[in-house]
């Protein structure tokens, strides 16, 4: 680990990046646990034909965020110790490579919320795939 200067800017630096090093493993963790559940949704039977292409664009979308959040998690600080125009450039690479995960998550999560809550024509009536899951794991527990 590197040792504190006596340059405040640098040590601000520092630890503004290592903040935005543990807000792009939250992403992950997010991506991660996000992937494995809607991956299980689309396997489901639940979903109609347009319910899993949307649900697929979620899922094309997420994978597309690990990228740049993985890319802001590595370790580039040290290629150069306490050089504040260097520590400068990475924060702001980090910065932009978190709002561009962040921007693949929202556009994800609209695809996802869109396969939810569209319409599924069914015989008994006009039940979204939301409900349709709800009301499957309520009822798994009397099964």
């Amino acid at each position: 680990m590197v040792e504190a200067s006596d340059d405040p800017r640098l040590n601000e630096l520092r630890r503004r990046i290592e903040e935005l090093n543990r807000k792009a493993a939250g992403v992950l963790l997010f991506l991660g646990f996000g992937i494995a559940a809607v991956v299980l949704l689309w396997t489901s039977d639940l979903l109609s034909e347009i319910q899993q292409d949307l649900v697929f664009d979620v899922l094309r979308w997420w994978v597309l965020g690990i990228l740049p959040a993985v890319a802001a998690i590595l370790p580039l600080k040290d290629m150069r110790e306490n050089n504040r125009l260097w520590y400068g450039f990475v924060r702001w690479f980090k910065l932009a490579l978190l709002w561009l995960t962040i921007a693949c998550m929202v556009v994800g999560s609209i695809y996802f919320f869109r396969a939810l809550l569209l319409p599924v024509p069914v015989e008994n009536g006009n039940e979204t795939a939301l409900l349709r899951l709800l009301l499957t794991i309520a009822g798994a527990p009397f099964a």
